[in-house]
């Protein structure tokens, strides 16, 4: 039997820190401790010290967050409002139903083991006290994301109900005229949102947020204070991920640092600081503005001291060093090429620099060609690259074209950095006389387009991929291949048109192909290649454009998406005349989504054209002027369920549709297809 002495009871704040030796089902016993602060003598809240990260059986694990004990409903709540003598007083006896009514049901060990931590911090003496009556609130934990501005920082407040939280982020005290906490997130959690300030901080910030509960009767409670942090990552140098901590001591204080990628991009930062419990509970009041620091900084190095703390501000930053110091590497190599081109001509040479911030850093490398590459992988530079020492210039060395996969780490003191990649992109060589005109032959799409004069022939003898830089004739002219059973393929960037063009006998494998108000024609003897996006016909262009007088389209053959407008949020100023027939397979628009045409456009879809889908005006696009389809004989309508033929998805109704040439069978059988037209000829 023990006597306990009972306390007269106290007036005013104070907090307490109790630890005893107790707990666990089927392992432990373990260190439970707890932080118990009381108003006038009586509970107002009980926190974990630290005892549910020091639980190794999963056993126990689950009872201790299975059951709640320690949350807010849980052992918390039975012992609020209760003074020593009263948790002396407390039923929790384990196993015992006759001596457990005030034990968290199902968790009645743990619960037997907070109370009696509870009494040991009852019966010490106070880490803090205060003489107000009004319970400080509690703030969300220290926390570091990365300085971007689509981040922030939710933090969440909470006091007795029976008060108010108001707040500050100026470094100054909060009175009753400072902003009220207000509900943040979905939640019901109350605080501040902290959004970063990307112009006047563009190198990280801190936010100083002090809080301070206010009763009915305007009673401050003591003010509490924390800080969080917006951070770049290093610049000259990196960590690796280390998600469970990695721990170092040093002369008995023992940091752990949590490093990790917030945003999975291959930038890891400094996310979590923390030291053994002693030392925590020591340097309580100096070390959150110390670690605001070293998060800022992310790292140690120009880290200054708190004032009136530097010696122990100097010993916490040894043990955060050497802790980071076994997650720290070098920084990824910056890759960088010349000339800098999405797809490169088959002869080109390309100067590759690595270079890497981090002193006493060495660069490897990898060249894979996909011409000579044997399966998928491609090659390591952490396990077989070569020791990069000067630039280097790197072409494809095949006619066929290809991709150079280029790859790049840096090592220092044994550990490597992440890897970084470049791809190079080569375009298919062409034989000498791989184009024509007018009986002379180039081996240069250049000289051709160049050498071609109005109403002549480009001739094709090879398969061509243009680059970005390549250009269309300046010239109306027709791209064929040669005479013979050889189709040849037309590839490439997409291109814009800078005069009218008809294509014949080849290939078509361009992508988007802009008419820039141009006419264009496709002819009967055209094919496309296969492709998962399809190809896209535009009558405009990317930017704004204008036809000089009606514009003709003409897709007699080949897989197409026709547009009469530009594409994206452009205004193509033009009479637009579509015409689609032979074997052609399409999807017809009149307005791309966000586009406007300004002008009339007509559509006319021939006897054996196959019609997938026909939309006057996709969402977000305008026809300023007249709408008319018509259809002659019986063209193929898809079956397929995505199938869609509406005159536009903004208006109710818009448009002709004249079926007067159409077959009656076909018009019978599609007729109610057509949906949206103002105007339906011939009427029913």
């Amino acid at each position: 039997m023990q006597f306990v002495s009972i306390p007269s009871l106290t007036s005013g704040t104070r907090t307490y820190i109790g630890t005893v030796t107790d707990g666990g089902v089927s392992g432990g016993p373990y260190q439970v401790s707890v932080r118990v602060t009381t108003t006038n003598g009586k509970i107002t809240r009980v926190q974990d010290n630290g005892t549910k990260g020091s639980i190794d059986d999963d056993s126990d694990h689950a009872f201790w967050s299975g059951y709640g004990v320690m949350e807010s409903d849980g052992m918390p709540a039975k012992l609020r409002g209760k003074s020593l003598e009263n948790v002396l007083n407390m039923q929790t006896v384990p196993d015992d139903d006759d001596h457990n009514v005030d034990a968290v049901s199902g968790a009645t060990v743990w619960s037997d083991a907070i109370r009696h931590a509870t009494i040991a911090a009852l019966r010490s003496a106070p880490v803090s006290e205060s003489e107000s009556t009004v319970l400080a609130p509690t703030l969300t934990a220290q926390t570091c994301v990365p300085n971007a501005s689509y981040k922030y920082i939710d933090v969440a407040m909470s006091a007795d109900e029976d008060t108010s939280i108001r707040y500050t982020l100026d470094g100054t005290d909060p009175d009753k005229n400072s902003p009220e906490a207000a509900e943040i997130g979905w939640s019901g959690d109350v605080g501040v949102k902290l959004t970063p300030d990307l112009t006047n901080h563009p190198e990280g910030q801190v936010i100083e947020v002090r809080a301070a509960a206010f009763d009915k009767d305007g009673n401050r409670s003591d003010v509490v204070r924390q800080f969080y942090v917006f951070a770049n990552p290093l610049s000259n140098a990196a960590y690796t991920a280390q998600y469970s901590g990695i721990s170092a001591t040093v002369d008995g204080i023992t940091a752990t640092a949590v490093t990790q990628s917030p945003n999975y991009d291959d930038n890891y930062y400094i996310t979590s600081l923390t030291l053994d419990k002693e030392h925590s509970e020591t340097y309580a009041d100096f070390l959150p503005k110390l670690f605001s620091r070293i998060y800022l900084a992310q790292t140690t190095e120009g880290v200054q001291p708190i004032s009136g703390h530097e010696d122990e501000s100097r010993a916490v930053l040894a043990a955060v060093q050497a802790a980071l110091s076994k997650a720290l590497t070098a920084s990824k190599p910056t890759l960088t090429v010349s000339p800098e081109k999405t797809t490169y001509d088959n002869g080109d040479k390309v100067t590759v620099t690595l270079e890497c911030p981090t002193d006493g850093a060495e660069i490897y490398y990898t060249v894979d060609n996909s011409n000579t590459l044997t399966g998928s992988t491609l090659s390591d530079p952490t396990k077989t690259g070569t020791k990069y020492e000067n630039p280097l210039s790197v072409s494809i060395g095949d006619i066929a074209g290809g991709t150079l996969y280029i790859r790049a780490a840096a090592k220092k003191d044994g550990k490597w950095s992440g890897i970084v990649r470049k791809d190079l992109t080569f375009a298919k060589g062409v034989k000498e006389n791989a184009f024509v005109v007018d009986g002379t032959n180039y081996q240069s799409w250049s000289a051709a387009s160049t050498a071609v004069k109005k109403g002549g022939t480009i001739v094709l003898n090879d398969d061509v991929q243009l680059t970005e830089e390549d250009k269309l004739p300046d010239v109306a002219c027709t791209i064929r291949s040669a005479d013979g059973e050889t189709k040849y393929r037309l590839s490439g960037s997409p291109m814009t048109m800078n005069a009218d063009l008809t294509l014949s006998n080849i290939s078509y494998a361009l992508g988007n192909l802009y008419a820039n108000g141009h006419d264009l024609t496709v002819s009967n003897d055209v094919e496309t290649a296969w492709s998962w996006t399809g190809y896209n016909l535009y009558a405009g262009s990317t930017v704004d454009s204008t036809a000089a007088g009606t514009q003709h389209i003409s897709v007699q053959a080949g897989d197409f998406a026709v547009i009469a407008s530009g594409r994206g949020s452009t205004t193509h100023k033009a009479d637009v005349d579509v015409s689609v027939g032979g074997s052609a397979d399409v999807n017809l628009a009149g307005a791309y989504m966000g586009a406007t045409l300004d002008g009339d456009v007509t559509f006319h879809v021939a006897d054996g054209v196959k019609l997938n889908q026909f939309l006057g005006e996709q969402s977000g696009g305008t026809v300023k002027g007249g709408l008319t389809l018509i259809i002659s004989g019986a063209p193929t309508m898809s079956t397929g369920s995505y199938s869609t033929y509406k005159a536009s998805v903004n208006k109710g109704s818009f448009g002709t549709l004249d079926l007067t040439g159409a077959d009656a069978d076909f018009i019978t059988a599609n007729r109610d297809k057509f949906t949206g037209f103002a105007t339906v000829k011939p009427t029913a």
